[in-house]
Protein backbone atom coordinates (compact mmCIF):
# COMPACT_ATOMS: atom_id res chain seq x y z
CA UNK A 1 0.00 0.00 0.00
CA UNK A 2 3.10 2.59 0.55
CA UNK A 3 3.94 2.22 -3.50
CA UNK A 4 4.80 5.58 -5.28
CA UNK A 5 0.98 6.19 -5.80
CA UNK A 6 0.31 6.43 -2.35
CA UNK A 7 3.92 8.33 -1.78
CA UNK A 8 2.59 11.34 -4.11
CA UNK A 9 -0.41 11.66 -3.34
CA UNK A 10 0.79 11.91 0.69
CA UNK A 11 3.45 14.27 -0.52
CA UNK A 12 0.70 16.06 -2.18
CA UNK A 13 -1.35 16.49 0.52
CA UNK A 14 2.12 17.69 2.88
CA UNK A 15 2.80 20.38 0.08
CA UNK A 16 -0.88 21.83 0.53
CA UNK A 17 -0.81 21.66 4.08
CA UNK A 18 2.66 23.56 4.27
CA UNK A 19 1.41 25.88 1.58
CA UNK A 20 -1.60 26.67 3.45
CA UNK A 21 0.33 27.39 7.05
CA UNK A 22 2.09 29.53 5.06
CA UNK A 23 -0.63 31.56 4.05
CA UNK A 24 -1.49 31.87 7.59
CA UNK A 25 1.73 32.79 8.33
CA UNK A 26 1.64 35.36 5.73
CA UNK A 27 -1.68 36.27 7.16
CA UNK A 28 -0.62 36.71 10.81
CA UNK A 29 2.57 38.69 9.43
CA UNK A 30 0.89 41.20 7.13
CA UNK A 31 -1.48 41.51 10.43
CA UNK A 32 1.19 42.01 13.41
CA UNK A 33 2.59 44.71 10.80
CA UNK A 34 -0.51 46.86 9.95
CA UNK A 35 -0.99 46.55 13.57
CA UNK A 36 2.48 47.67 15.02
CA UNK A 37 2.51 50.27 11.89
CA UNK A 38 -0.95 51.90 13.77
CA UNK A 39 1.05 51.18 17.47
CA UNK A 40 4.39 53.22 15.90
CA UNK A 41 2.39 55.94 15.12
CA UNK A 42 0.56 56.59 17.99
CA UNK A 43 3.75 56.02 20.34
CA UNK A 44 5.37 59.00 17.88
CA UNK A 45 2.22 61.31 18.18
CA UNK A 46 2.10 60.40 22.38
CA UNK A 47 5.18 61.53 22.59
CA UNK A 48 5.16 64.23 20.50
CA UNK A 49 2.49 65.61 22.82
CA UNK A 50 3.59 64.41 26.03
CA UNK A 51 6.45 66.96 25.37
CA UNK A 52 4.06 69.54 24.26
CA UNK A 53 1.82 69.31 27.55
CA UNK A 54 5.35 69.24 29.68
CA UNK A 55 6.08 72.32 27.79
CA UNK A 56 2.73 74.08 28.32
CA UNK A 57 2.91 73.27 31.95
CA UNK A 58 6.06 74.71 32.62
CA UNK A 59 4.65 77.67 30.18
CA UNK A 60 1.64 78.09 32.10
CA UNK A 61 3.92 77.35 35.81
CA UNK A 62 6.44 79.83 35.51
CA UNK A 63 5.12 82.33 32.88
CA UNK A 64 1.92 83.14 32.75
CA UNK A 65 2.16 82.22 37.13
CA UNK A 66 -1.36 80.00 36.83
CA UNK A 67 -1.67 76.26 37.31
CA UNK A 68 -2.89 74.08 35.04
CA UNK A 69 -3.13 70.30 36.49
CA UNK A 70 -4.88 69.22 33.59
CA UNK A 71 -1.53 68.89 31.73
CA UNK A 72 0.29 66.99 34.30
CA UNK A 73 -2.48 64.53 34.26
CA UNK A 74 -2.77 64.28 30.44
CA UNK A 75 0.96 63.84 30.21
CA UNK A 76 1.04 60.83 32.65
CA UNK A 77 -1.80 58.79 31.51
CA UNK A 78 -0.67 59.53 27.68
CA UNK A 79 2.80 57.96 29.54
CA UNK A 80 1.17 55.14 30.35
CA UNK A 81 -0.35 54.47 26.96
CA UNK A 82 2.77 55.03 25.01
CA UNK A 83 5.01 52.85 27.27
CA UNK A 84 2.39 49.72 27.21
CA UNK A 85 2.10 50.25 23.35
CA UNK A 86 5.65 50.06 23.02
CA UNK A 87 6.58 47.17 25.38
CA UNK A 88 4.26 45.55 22.87
CA UNK A 89 6.35 46.47 20.00
CA UNK A 90 9.51 44.98 22.02
CA UNK A 91 8.32 41.84 22.12
CA UNK A 92 8.17 41.02 18.25
CA UNK A 93 12.06 40.59 18.12
CA UNK A 94 12.57 39.53 21.77
CA UNK A 95 13.59 42.68 22.98
CA UNK A 96 11.82 42.53 25.70
CA UNK A 97 12.93 42.57 29.59
CA UNK A 98 15.50 39.72 29.91
CA UNK A 99 18.57 38.69 31.94
CA UNK A 100 20.79 36.79 29.17
CA UNK A 101 23.37 36.31 32.07
CA UNK A 102 23.28 32.41 31.65
CA UNK A 103 21.69 32.34 28.15
CA UNK A 104 24.53 33.74 26.71
CA UNK A 105 26.71 31.24 28.23
CA UNK A 106 24.69 28.64 26.63
CA UNK A 107 24.98 26.45 23.05
CA UNK A 108 22.91 27.70 20.61
CA UNK A 109 20.19 24.56 20.66
CA UNK A 110 19.87 25.37 24.12
CA UNK A 111 19.44 28.86 24.30
CA UNK A 112 16.80 28.62 22.13
CA UNK A 113 15.16 25.95 23.69
CA UNK A 114 15.36 28.30 27.43
CA UNK A 115 14.33 31.18 25.14
CA UNK A 116 11.14 28.95 23.94
CA UNK A 117 10.18 28.27 26.74
CA UNK A 118 10.55 31.41 28.82
CA UNK A 119 8.93 33.17 26.04
CA UNK A 120 5.90 30.81 26.48
CA UNK A 121 5.93 31.58 30.03
CA UNK A 122 5.91 35.21 29.63
CA UNK A 123 2.60 34.35 26.98
CA UNK A 124 1.17 33.49 30.44
CA UNK A 125 2.27 36.45 32.17
CA UNK A 126 1.01 38.58 29.64
CA UNK A 127 -2.40 37.01 29.11
CA UNK A 128 -2.51 37.13 32.88
CA UNK A 129 -2.41 40.98 32.40
CA UNK A 130 -5.13 40.86 29.53
CA UNK A 131 -7.23 38.84 31.76
CA UNK A 132 -6.79 41.28 34.86
CA UNK A 133 -6.81 44.51 33.30
CA UNK A 134 -10.42 43.91 31.47
CA UNK A 135 -12.05 44.22 34.66
CA UNK A 136 -9.67 46.89 36.39
CA UNK A 137 -10.23 49.18 33.22
CA UNK A 138 -14.34 48.04 33.48
CA UNK A 139 -14.03 49.69 36.77
CA UNK A 140 -12.56 52.97 35.87
CA UNK A 141 -16.35 53.82 34.91
CA UNK A 142 -17.34 55.25 37.94
CA UNK A 143 -14.03 56.96 38.55
CA UNK A 144 -13.30 60.14 37.02
CA UNK A 145 -10.32 61.63 36.56
CA UNK A 146 -9.78 65.20 39.11
CA UNK A 147 -8.13 67.25 36.66
CA UNK A 148 -9.06 66.05 32.59
CA UNK A 149 -12.64 65.28 34.22
CA UNK A 150 -12.66 62.04 32.06
CA UNK A 151 -13.73 58.58 33.10
CA UNK A 152 -10.70 56.56 33.90
CA UNK A 153 -11.48 53.70 31.73
CA UNK A 154 -9.93 55.60 29.23
CA UNK A 155 -6.12 55.39 30.69
CA UNK A 156 -7.07 52.05 32.10
CA UNK A 157 -7.81 50.06 29.47
CA UNK A 158 -4.28 51.01 28.03
CA UNK A 159 -3.21 47.67 30.23
CA UNK A 160 -5.28 45.24 28.19
CA UNK A 161 -4.70 46.97 25.11
CA UNK A 162 -1.32 46.79 25.77
CA UNK A 163 -1.37 43.16 26.85
CA UNK A 164 -2.99 42.30 23.60
CA UNK A 165 -0.49 43.77 21.43
CA UNK A 166 2.59 41.83 23.61
CA UNK A 167 0.52 38.77 23.34
CA UNK A 168 0.04 38.96 19.49
CA UNK A 169 4.06 40.48 19.21
CA UNK A 170 5.17 37.57 21.41
CA UNK A 171 3.07 34.50 19.77
CA UNK A 172 4.49 35.89 16.26
CA UNK A 173 8.36 35.78 17.70
CA UNK A 174 7.63 32.31 19.40
CA UNK A 175 6.25 30.86 15.94
CA UNK A 176 9.15 32.27 13.94
CA UNK A 177 11.52 30.48 16.90
CA UNK A 178 9.78 27.44 16.32
CA UNK A 179 10.24 27.83 12.77
CA UNK A 180 14.24 28.66 13.06
CA UNK A 181 14.42 25.45 15.17
CA UNK A 182 12.69 23.77 12.88
CA UNK A 183 15.16 24.42 10.18
CA UNK A 184 17.66 23.63 11.84
CA UNK A 185 16.85 20.40 12.95
CA UNK A 186 16.46 19.82 9.46
CA UNK A 187 19.71 21.02 7.81
CA UNK A 188 21.11 19.10 11.05
CA UNK A 189 19.76 15.94 9.51
CA UNK A 190 20.74 16.87 5.63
Amino acid sequence: MNGPVTQSLGEGRSRDLCSSSKKGMNRFTWLIEKINLWAKRVCIVTSGAIFLLAMAQISFRYVFEISAPWTEEAARYLMIWMALLASGLAFKNGEHFSIDFLTSRMGPRLRMSVVLWMSLIAGLFVLCIILWGIPFAKLGFFTIAPGLQITMFLPYLAVPVGGVLMLLNLTFFILRLVKRRGEEGLQEES
